[in-house]
């Protein structure tokens, strides 16, 4: 297949998936990414999206999966190498990811091509890589998952490493913290705990919300599919009230942070593509937004049940 690149190639090489045979739609925080291949595997959305999809008829992102004999390595700009199996480049009016793994061999086994929007995408497939019974792989993580955190990062929303849980009352909580912190301990002593829906155990994103209910700011958080060690995750939202950024410590104890040491501390536990200005200006700007919205606390904890117990018993 050819990937020339002319000005509006992208819009150009979507028209077709109009006509596509084979369909499906998934949400995460309220983003419907559609899909259009000309196979069921390769619109199949995996154990992982399954619980995820949506019946929404509007697309915020149109996603085509296409089969390429092979695909050369990449000769734009590099903007970023993740370190291990995928990196992205500068392409035409968009961007270009490869994702290569060493089992698969040198070349890319497949390849995620994107406007400057991240509204119209397109999946080109390696025949030398995969077989026809991988189509279901195009979807796979971490592809689903940079797809949507570069959308919100435009100033949509932002994700965060974190554990999200609502309380049987309708009272929600959010803990933030680098990976090792505790977010998936701390998702096991709330179930433990009492009856508690936990939307992830290691990322959440947080949206301005539409919610209609008795909470403290005008955001929302939302569970993703992309769970941690305790394997939570839930397409349910919730009202964000306060946030509290999780650390070890030898005793439990919650300490209010101010606005400026929260954006800093919460801009490095997200997911935010720091390569490019225009991706992290948006998401500073609603981390600014969110903070002077709602308290910030850093709370070290013990993993015992008492952590549960001081939280519960917190008043601002």
């Amino acid at each position: 297949m050819s990937l020339a690149v002319t000005p509006g190639w992208i819009a150009d090489a979507l028209a077709p998936s109009l006509l596509a045979p084979h369909r499906s739609r998934f949400a995460v925080a309220g983003i419907t990414v559609g899909v259009s291949g000309d196979t069921p595997q390769a619109v199949d959305l995996g154990p992982q999206l399954l619980p995820f999809a949506s019946e929404n008829e509007h697309s915020d992102i149109d996603l085509q999966v296409e089969w390429s004999s092979t695909i050369e390595p990449a000769r734009g700009r590099e903007l970023f190498h993740s370190g291990c199996l995928w990196s992205v480049y500068e392409f035409a009016d968009g961007f270009l990811f490869d994702f290569i793994t060493e089992r698969l061999g040198p070349r890319p086994y497949k390849r995620l091509l994107v406007d400057r929007n991240f509204e119209q995408a397109r999946i080109i497939l390696n025949r030398e890589c995969l077989t026809a019974a991988d189509a279901s792989r195009a979807l796979e993580y971490p592809l689903d998952e940079l797809l949507v955190t570069h959308h919100l990062s435009l100033g949509r929303g932002v994700e965060l490493h974190g554990c999200g849980l609502v309380r049987e009352n309708g009272e929600s909580f959010l803990f933030v913290g680098h990976s090792g912190a505790g977010k998936s301990t701390t998702a096991r002593m709330w179930t433990e705990h009492g009856p508690a829906d936990v939307l992830s155990d290691d990322r959440i994103i947080v949206r301005r919300s539409d919610l209609r209910q008795t909470s403290m700011s005008n955001f929302a958080m939302h569970g993703t599919p992309w769970h941690g060690e305790a394997a939570f995750a839930s397409p349910s939202r919730a009202p964000l009230r306060r946030i509290f950024l999780l650390e070890h410590g030898r005793e439990n104890r919650i300490e209010r942070l101010s606005p400026s040491t929260a954006v800093g501390e919460l801009l490095a536990r997200s997911f935010t593509p720091f390569y490019q200005a225009r991706f992290v200006d948006p998401v500073l700007a609603l981390l600014e937004e969110i903070v002077d919205a709602l308290p910030c606390y850093r709370f070290q904890f013990v993993p015992q049940p008492s952590a549960v117990e001081t939280i519960l018993e917190f008043h601002d």
